[in-house]
């Protein structure tokens, strides 16, 4: 086939497929195993060609994603398909609607190369040369494709109209001072007027994407941040705070309506407010004392030696030791097995993990004192207390 060579060392430069199709069947020039909607899609790439049958130059094809596929016409029924290739990058939300709008069943399509428009058409010349010998000017493949810039005029209007958003913006973007308001309510815990201020703010927030659910997943994820080192300030743990911002975030992705998010948004606000409201309550740590429960929450399923944690704040055991029974009036170990029950119990409602798994995974010595501090903190046995809160859709194994 000629041109071969070339076109399989410009493949690899683009990072993107290049495929020869003759009477409909696509040829890779360099052969990838991940999915690609111009060899995998039939009628997308059946669009492609007819469209180039249309026009007399090199089609440029642009979708709503912002991404652009290239068909050259070489004749006698042969077509070379290009791409895609990105114009912007993409986040992995938008990535994965993109390759399930083009038929991708399962699993997650690879990042596509980012290029500007010039640079894609500058390769789609280089390829037209290659297979036509013929040039053909930016300026007709522009016009020819509908991708030519504004003109003078066009400009002009935009930039009118621009002037005239601006001047209405002061309606719908939120104050610097009102969102230091919602931080300063989760900082000190007041979780009713957190979730309102929250809510108040949703019809001012600054578009931050080109779609409303990729917009509103931007917003919640910034909100949640924020949010997080809010109540870091307010006495939360860094550990514990940066855990229910993972939660939270993770769970974006699952949203596909601009509803759902501002629920999980909500909850977030309310979450980290409500626990740093129960640290007020509760007392206000020294910071060591909050160093070392933050210790314990990221050491609970290994041994925990009582040097190596008082080394890491750079203090005497014994010292440690004595400032924690007085400030928060239980004995280090005490507070380290009763933490490891929390956690266990968490594993017993939630997960099918047998009761000896769990046991080994926070690390109790034996399943048997693991039985023992159980009991001694909730007052029941672990597969009493599994049998009494598990919920019904969660079916353990067989213990």
């Amino acid at each position: 086939m000629k041109n071969r060579y070339q076109l399989e060392r410009l493949s690899l430069l683009l990072r993107t497929e290049i495929f020869c199709c003759t009477d409909g069947v696509p040829e890779e020039y360099h052969t990838s195993p991940e999915f690609n909607p111009i060899r995998d899609n039939r009628i997308f790439r059946e669009k492609l060609i007819t469209l180039a049958k249309e026009q007399d130059v090199p089609l440029l094809y642009q979708d709503a994603w912002q991404t652009v596929c290239a068909c050259i016409r070489e004749g006698n029924g042969t077509f070379i398909l290009a791409g895609p290739f990105a114009l912007e990058n993409m986040d992995e939300v938008e990535l994965r609607r993109y390759y399930r709008e083009y038929g991708m069943k399962s699993g997650n399509g690879r990042q596509i190369p980012v290029m500007t428009l010039s640079m894609i058409i500058a390769a789609v010349q280089m390829m037209a040369y290659e297979i036509l010998r013929k040039d053909f000017p930016e300026k007709d493949l522009l016009e020819a494709n509908h991708l030519a810039g504004e003109s003078d005029e066009e400009v002009e209007k935009e930039q009118i109209l621009f002037e005239i958003r601006e001047d209405e913006k002061e309606r719908y973007h939120h104050t610097y001072q009102e969102e230091r308001r919602l931080l300063d309510c989760v900082r000190e815990g007041r979780t009713e007027e957190a979730v309102r201020y929250s809510s108040e703010l949703d019809i001012g927030v600054g578009r931050l994407g080109r779609r409303d659910l990729t917009h509103w997943t931007n917003t919640v994820v910034a909100a949640v941040t924020l949010c997080v080192r809010a109540a870091i300030e307010g006495g939360l743990s860094p550990a514990e705070a940066y855990k229910i911002s993972d939660f939270y975030i993770q769970k974006t992705e699952e949203c596909r309506k601009v509803s759902d998010l501002l629920e999980i948004r909500n909850r977030a606000v309310q979450d980290l407010t409500e626990r740093v409201r129960r640290k007020r309550e509760n007392g206000k740590h020294s910071n060591y004392i909050e160093r070392c429960m933050d210790y314990i929450s990221k050491h609970y399923k290994e041994k925990i030696y009582l040097k190596d944690m008082a080394d890491s704040l750079g203090i005497s055991s014994t010292y440690l030791s004595r400032i924690f029974s007085r400030e928060t009036g239980m004995q280090l170990q005490d507070y380290i097995n009763q933490f490891k029950v929390e956690r266990a119990a968490n594993l017993l409602i939630y997960s099918e993990e047998t009761i000896a798994y769990i046991s080994e995974y926070v690390n109790f010595p034996s399943q048997s004192y693991f039985g023992k501090m159980f009991r001694k903190y909730k007052h029941m046995t672990p597969r009493e207390y599994r049998e009494r809160f598990k919920p019904a859709e969660f079916n353990s194994k067989d213990e």
